[in-house]
């Protein structure tokens, strides 16, 4: 009885364990499905939009100055290039020697004439008392009344002269007219300037602008203020026209826009392209630039279907107006596009749709 009430433990434990394993085994197997990623998404829109053509342009500062000497002499220190100077910083000094030698001696010439003055004035004061006084002769009076008239013109001339020869003195240290950046010396240390000769080249880099020239056909659709958008490098830059030249070139037909771009947006020479309005605006379906999946094979967009499904749409571009550009394709507007995430997904994907701020 011992054995057959051991066989059967044995039997009923065995049995217990594997009902177990077997009951564990589909929990084991069993997994957790993975939560759809996490997508930015916004609405296509219509917007109204002016077809765009795209005109060359260059990259220019509104400052930039080939800073040339007034006076003669030695040169005795030029700024580095690529040195920053602030407006009225000193950018090339020439020897002052000789100005300050010429301005030393006007100013005695000044005061040696003053002194004369202030003596012939005395000096008539005198004889026209005298003469008042019938205690000497007219012409007395009038030699004096002459000589003092004399010696102040000639004291006004003098001063003129000093002046002049402070202006020269002054002029002998080259100063920026504008802040900017040293970007060319033109005369080296040692070498000698004449009046008129270049020193330095300095640009205002600070204050960029785009020169492009389009056809006077297309100024019509344009007015200063308008926001415009560039492509510099490949790089999309935001301006504002802020001059129509209103000349033509007889021979080209085409006219001068200037454009200005913010601070540090490009290099002065960078080439540019200047994308103008070409027609009239017209209501056009857009999406932010993000939206677009650009392949080998075509241009896509993945929208999201009311199931929150991504489906995968290739669309032609067109017309662009900053971060906005126009699409054509199976979509309508207020449809959800992924703009943020999309570069992984797959078409038919499920997706957590999040507005994109």
């Amino acid at each position: 009885m011992t054995r057959i009430r051991s066989g059967i433990s044995i039997t009923t434990a065995t049995g217990i364990a594997l009902a177990a394993v077997l009951s564990a085994a589909p929990v084991s197997a069993q997994q957790t499905p993975p939560d759809p990623p996490s997508v930015g998404v916004t609405t296509a829109r219509v917007v109204k939009l002016s077809p765009k053509m795209a005109m060359p342009g260059t990259v220019v500062s509104l400052n930039d100055s080939q800073l040339a000497s007034e006076v003669e002499g030695r040169i005795a220190w030029v700024a580095d290039v690529g040195t920053v100077v602030a407006a009225n910083d000193i950018v090339a000094r020439i020897d002052q020697s000789v100005a300050k030698l010429q301005l030393d001696s006007d100013r005695a010439n000044v005061n040696r004439l003053s002194a004369q003055v202030r003596f012939d004035r005395a000096q008539a004061d005198r004889m026209e008392n005298l003469f008042s006084q019938n205690a000497i002769a007219r012409a007395t009076r009038d030699q004096a009344v002459s000589t003092r008239d004399a010696d102040t013109g000639s004291l006004a001339q003098a001063k003129a002269a000093m002046m002049k020869s402070q202006y020269q003195y002054d002029h002998s240290l080259i100063r920026a007219p504008f802040p900017g950046r040293v970007v060319q010396r033109l005369i080296n240390t040692g070498e000698y300037a004449t009046v008129g000769k270049a020193i330095v080249r300095l640009v205002d880099i600070g204050s960029l602008e785009v020169s492009a020239q389009i056809p006077m056909d297309s100024a019509r659709y344009l007015h200063e203020k308008l926001p415009v958008t560039i492509d510099v490098e490949g790089r999309p830059v935001q301006g504002t026209l802020r001059a129509i030249v209103p000349v033509g070139d007889i021979v080209s037909r085409s006219i001068e826009l200037r454009i200005t771009i913010p601070a540090n947006a490009a290099l002065v020479g960078d080439a540019a392209k200047v994308l103008i309005p070409s027609a009239e605006p017209r209501n056009t379906l857009v999406v932010p630039r993000d939206a677009l999946v650009l392949r080998e094979d075509n241009t896509y967009i993945f929208k999201v279907d009311g199931k929150n499904t991504a489906q995968r749409i290739a669309v032609e571009t067109g017309t662009e107006d900053g971060a906005l550009v126009e699409i054509k394709g199976p979509i309508a507007a207020g449809e959800r596009v992924i703009v943020r995430g999309a570069e992984r997904l797959e078409a038919g994907e499920k997706v957590r749709a999040i507005r994109a701020s």
